[in-house]
């Protein structure tokens, strides 16, 4: 699920945090489906959720491990919500951690939170099977 974005102010982070996720959408979805594919088929240890329709897609795992996509977007956890690497949200991701909750009806799943996008779905817990990624 995406919500509308909301009114924020990002800051260049100091210290980027340790890459846990990558993620796109649009026309990026394809591209880091396909290295997430290709990076699973050789053995790595991903998870995945995505949007309806496949519009978005976040892959966590490792850092090691994080599949690569011209356009995507790495994402650490803050406070419980995934945001981009080098940039933190203002309010901070603590005081935006349960109105996003509510928003988008996301009260134990994943949300992402990035510039002029939400992203919400269930926290993936089983590893990434390549059939369920697959373009359809």
């Amino acid at each position: 699920m995406s919500a509308p974005p909301l009114a924020l102010q990002w800051r260049r982070r100091d210290t980027p945090l340790p890459a846990a996720a990558v993620a796109a959408s649009g026309a990026v979805v394809a591209e880091l489906r396909a290295d997430a594919l290709m990076r699973v088929t050789a053995g790595a240890h991903l998870r995945a959720c995505a949007g309806r329709e496949q519009s978005w897609l976040i892959v966590l795992g490792d850092r090691a491990e994080l599949p690569w996509a011209d356009g995507a977007v790495y994402l650490g956890w803050d406070d419980g919500v995934l945001v981009p690497t080098l940039a933190q949200p203002w309010p901070c991701a603590d005081l935006l951690r349960e109105p996003l909750r509510r928003l988008t009806g996301q009260q134990t799943g994943l949300i992402a939170l990035l510039p002029g996008l939400v992203l919400a779905g269930p926290l993936p817990r089983e590893p990434l099977d390549p059939a369920r990624l697959a373009p359809s």
